[in-house]
């Protein structure tokens, strides 16, 4: 019965699945997993991370935890036709996720470099939507964060799970949603709160200071981003030893992998 964290696997199907693989992550034998934002986007395979995890939590609801980051976020916003459609698919990787759902369909070539006409992505929309139906309502109810209460039998404390960080001195009740999803250095500089926090959004090499392996820490405050983004890899952590597992990409992908054909 061991406590998982993970965030940031970004469409890296196979690497994720290898360190499940190598954690013998088991939710028969009481495993909890809490992916803390960011499934989606830049990688080869954002369906089936996506759809694998939704699949995975339906028969555990109690041992599997999806939260909200930016990118689920962005991906939302464009399923439903607002935010800023060329900053999400030229720019924040949004194109893998859409190649990667509509799968063989020919309209796929469209999202690969330069920017599809307002035409072309409703077309693409529309298909998503009709195809997965379940997707917008499982992505809007995904959580911003979840608080963890101390648990006396693992000796692990409190701790607040969220993808971005918070804004410090405000309460939690009154963030606000861009900086739980957004916010990088005015929280991990100088947040000083007793709660600790575990995030990701920043890949632990840019985070300050670091070192070697494994997270990053700063008083109560822990980055666990393996910089799958950027082609490093993922990084999965036990609670509350920090004991860590991480698989880089360039053992399960030499190269990049830009999926046209299916």
């Amino acid at each position: 019965m061991t406590t998982y964290f993970v965030s940031d696997i970004h469409g890296q199907y196979q690497v994720f699945q290898k360190t499940l693989k190598d954690a013998s992550f088991s939710p028969n034998q009481g495993d909890k997993l809490y992916v803390i934002g960011d499934m989606i986007d830049r990688g080869p395979q954002s369906k089936e991370v996506l759809l694998g995890l939704l699949e995975l939590r339906q028969p555990y609801p109690q041992q599997v935890f999806l939260i909200k980051g930016n990118h689920e976020q962005m991906f939302e916003d464009w399923l439903t036709g607002r935010g800023n459609a060329e900053n999400y698919l030229r720019f924040n990787g949004g194109d893998a996720t859409i190649r990667s759902l509509l799968g063989n369909h020919p309209l796929r070539r469209a999202f690969v470099g330069g920017l599809p006409t307002p035409g072309i992505q409703e077309e693409a929309r529309q298909i998503i939507l009709t195809k997965y139906p379940f997707l917008l309502p499982a992505l809007n109810s995904l959580p911003l964060y979840i608080e963890l209460p101390a648990d006396e039998r693992t000796s692990a404390p409190a701790v607040l799970l969220v993808h971005a960080g918070v804004r410090p001195g405000i309460p939690l009740a009154e963030q606000n949603p861009e900086d739980l999803l957004w916010i990088r250095e005015p929280f991990y500089d100088y947040y000083q709160g007793e709660m600790p926090i575990v995030f990701g959004h920043t890949p632990v090499p840019k985070l300050p200071g670091y070192r070697g392996t494994g997270p990053w820490r700063r008083d109560n405050i822990i980055g666990i981003d393996g910089g799958a983004a950027y082609r490093r890899g993922v990084m999965l952590v036990k609670w509350p030893s920090l004991q860590s597992i991480f698989v880089p990409i360039q053992d399960v992908h030499p190269y990049p992998i830009v999926q046209v054909n299916g």
